[in-house]
């Protein structure tokens, strides 16, 4: 016969195998919903009503079709579990969506008291405040998305990019421009080559000038000057790369910018831009018989191919220019040689003028050529390139070395009878060539 304290037993016993079923089967429906199961919700509330993600997302389902059963759904999940911040979003939305503005804006703020460094709460925050029209607090919480998540910065950076874009939502970045967050180079320079117009590229780069706290980063003037150029804005590009140089570069600052090699070589804007290779180095260092100053080192290595890796742009006016500098080559093996060219580039491409062929063994000497920009080329370039025709012509093995390179502008003769009468001297960056402002 059974005792009475054995049936308590039994009946306790069962009524545990049974909460673990339904613990077990409400666990397996909820490991579903994350798995994207259709109606796992729905099943996983039937078998516990008490899940906070089941309630949530049956009241995700339920918001179109029966918004008052998704805002009960989302008053039990939030009940049943305080800290996760996702139903207050979702009451939010369907609270803004009924056209309660001032309940919807403190849902919000509630979800971000409750998870201010999740970057998920951070985005939605700032859904809600685009649909607002309160831009400049929207982007305030996608960059902190955007600084806390790599997905977010994929995710948002087309819908910042839009924005900035809109004249009349523009503004919005002043705050962000005066103290930039560690997303922001990346961003600027998707701006700056993905923007429609280059007034959106203006603007954003206004913005950072007037930060006191944070200037303009070597990241910005190098994406602005690019797209600068893109557009065909020479002048202005010049101008913004002149007037960033620092002390020590301004004193390398001529029509030829470092044409003594002192200073690295930048490869971006105004500056030498070089390209090596496997075959081709291309190095600053001192040379025997140079009085102890660096000068440009190529070294070649059995190359192949047409070398044309060394160059520098220039912004000269129309007129007549001498190029001068001095060469040393070392064990230069090559039928074509190496000769300097000056070319326009806008705009079209066209030769201006080119030195004589380096090759063999010579020591320090000097060389030069003459060259006339006319009236409608409004950029230059330098370059150094493999002469030559046939492929046999541009195998090179040696070396060759450059210094004190400089480029004058040649005075009408009217002109130099002029200056000799007045006892005026003509200097580098005078005369009618661009000079930077302060």
């Amino acid at each position: 016969m059974v005792k009475p304290h054995q049936v308590l037993i039994l009946i306790a016993a069962a009524f545990f195998v049974w909460r673990i079923g339904v613990v077990g089967m409400s666990s397996h429906y909820a490991q579903s919903i994350t798995e994207g199961e259709r109606d796992a919700a729905r099943k996983a509330l039937a078998w516990d009503g008490r899940r906070p993600e089941a309630l949530y997302q049956r009241a995700i389902a339920l918001r179109n079709d029966d918004p008052n059963a998704a805002a009960a759904l989302l008053i039990r999940a939030n009940t049943h579990h305080m800290t996760d911040a996702r139903p207050f979003l979702a009451a939010a939305e369907a609270t803004f969506a009924r056209g309660d503005r001032t309940r919807a804006d403190a849902l919000v703020e509630t979800a971000l008291r409750l998870r201010p460094a999740d970057p998920r709460i951070q985005r939605q925050a700032g859904n809600h405040w685009i649909l607002r029209n309160d831009v400049a607090r929207a982007i305030r919480h996608w960059s902190l998305a955007m600084e806390a998540s790599s997905s977010a910065r994929r995710e948002l950076s087309p819908r910042l990019l839009k924005l900035a874009e809109n004249p009349h939502t523009r503004s919005a970045y002043e705050a962000l421009a005066a103290d930039p967050p560690s997303w922001w180079n990346s961003f600027f320079s998707k701006v700056a080559r993905r923007a429609t117009e280059i007034e959106t590229v203006h603007r954003l780069y206004s913005l950072r000038r007037k930060s006191r706290q944070a200037p303009i980063t070597l990241s910005e003037r190098k994406n602005y000057i690019a797209r600068l150029k893109k557009d065909g804005l020479i002048e202005q590009a010049y101008y913004i790369w002149v007037n960033g140089l620092t002390p020590a570069q301004w004193k390398e600052w001529r029509r030829l910018y470092n044409g003594d090699f002192e200073l690295e070589m930048g490869n971006w804007g105004f500056d030498w831009h070089t390209r090596t290779s496997r075959s081709t180095l291309i190095t600053r260092e001192y040379s025997y018989g140079n009085e102890g100053n660096k000068s440009l080192h190529l070294q070649f290595d059995r190359h192949r191919g047409r070398f044309e890796g060394l160059y520098q742009m220039l912004f000269l006016n129309a007129g007549t220019y001498q190029l001068s500098g001095r060469v040393h080559t070392d064990g230069l093996d090559t039928q074509g040689g190496l000769k300097w060219v000056a070319r326009c580039l806008l705009p079209r491409v066209e030769s201006l003028g080119e030195s004589r062929r380096f090759l063999g063994t010579n020591e320090w000497r000097d060389f030069g050529f003459e060259f006339q920009v006319p009236d409608t080329c409004t950029l230059q370039e330098l370059r150094l390139i493999s002469a030559g025709k046939r492929a046999s012509e541009h195998r090179i093995t040696g070396d060759a070395w450059f210094d004190r390179m400089l480029i004058h502008k040649k005075l009408p003769p009217a002109k130099v009878r002029d200056a000799k009468v007045k006892g005026a001297g003509y200097t580098t960056g005078s005369g009618s060539d661009p000079t930077p402002s302060s």
